[in-house]
């Protein structure tokens, strides 16, 4: 048995890349992308989760029930609300590894919050008895659960979307302007959108430049660019290829206004086919700030109200709406109308 309080995200994804057959009972389930596609692979998932579909994801659920066995656990049982988070791999040799602890199946879960699990492994002879009762109680719990209504569940999770997450003063009439932002890295599009929705904020990359880009001009803010990411290296954030077009668009995000509304969404190219995955809406609400005390390496930000919507749209649709063909630079200015026909697309009222 070991103690686990770190790298608990990282630990799972290897277990889960080396197996074929997985058992997961957990109270919240919306895993990020990598964990979503390593469940995805394995051929034999057994699957609980709790009915709190404010939470967990029925799309996720619908995918992985094509190919899982999915059931759930209403808030009312008999028994008590499912609170649980196990894990249990059956490893390629025939043994049993185990997670137990406090860590849910969410971004925040496995790779942000303070967690601590206990593993266990049957080949280990001390723990042998204990992997055994934990794959019994599995056992029972998958016998008194039931297959989800991911309609209704469908129907909740949207909902999510229509409750105010801040009331506005009613004296108040900003004079927002509205904007589109990319959460990708540009070079190997590591999706940053978890971490806007676990500290309520928004950023940008470019963590090496060594100056505070509101304290210089546009260009020295470029010379810092150069600096930090020698051209022609490609630097990890740049989708705009140039230190002056990279400093042009850092600088448009350092001028974002509170009350300025912002679409967060995975970039696209003008040739893309595929569909865009709009993650969700953001008010701001405060200055644009360095954060060197994190451990988010996206240190540039603005504290922002989130709005999650986390779905896709042809991008043909996007496109149109927004009259901009490609979305692949960091930031890009909308006009009013074509913001809030996307919202209107989506079918989702704009609440931040």
């Amino acid at each position: 048995m070991i103690f686990v309080t770190s790298d608990i995200g990282t630990m799972v994804l290897n277990e889960l890349r080396n197996t074929s057959e997985v058992r997961l009972a957990v109270a919240d389930f919306n895993p990020d992308d990598e964990v979503f596609t390593a469940l995805c692979s394995i051929s034999c998932l057994t699957l609980i989760i709790s009915e709190e579909f404010t939470i967990n994801n029925p799309y996720k659920l619908e995918k992985l029930r094509k190919s899982a066995v999915v059931r759930s656990v209403p808030p009312d049982c008999e028994s008590g609300k499912l609170h649980a988070k196990v894990l249990v791999v059956n490893r390629r040799d025939g043994s049993f590894w185990t997670l137990v602890g406090s860590a849910n199946m969410t971004w925040q879960g496995l790779f942000s919050n303070q967690e601590a699990c206990v593993v266990l492994e049957s080949r280990k002879a001390a723990d042998k008895a204990q992997v055994d009762e934990i794959i019994r109680w599995f056992n029972t719990l998958l016998t008194t659960a039931r297959s989800p209504d991911l309609a209704e569940a469908k129907r909740i999770f949207d909902a999510r979307s229509l409750y105010r997450l801040e009331r506005r003063s009613a004296s108040r009439v900003p004079q927002a302007c509205y904007w589109a932002l990319k959460c990708t890295s540009g070079s190997n599009g590591e999706d940053h959108w978890p971490s806007f929705v676990a500290e309520g904020v928004i950023g940008i990359g470019w963590s090496d430049i060594d100056v505070d880009p509101s304290d210089v001009s546009q260009a020295e803010l470029a010379e810092a660019i150069k600096t930090a990411y020698p051209y022609p290296a490609t630097p990890p954030e740049w989708g705009e290829k140039d230190p002056q077009g990279a400093a042009a668009k850092i600088k448009k995000f350092v001028g974002l206004k509170k009350e300025d509304i912002v679409l967060i969404c995975k970039g696209y190219p003008p040739n893309s086919r595929k569909p865009v995955h709009i993650r969700g809406f953001a008010r701001v609400t405060g200055p644009f700030r360095v954060d060197r005390s994190s451990n988010w390496i996206w240190r540039f930000k603005h504290d922002a109200v989130i709005q999650v919507v986390d779905q896709y749209l042809p991008k043909v649709v996007v496109a149109k709406a927004l009259d901009k063909d490609s979305l692949m630079g960091t930031i890009h200015q909308l006009n009013q109308n074509g913001f809030e026909s996307i919202a209107q697309i989506l079918g989702v009222r704009l609440e931040v």
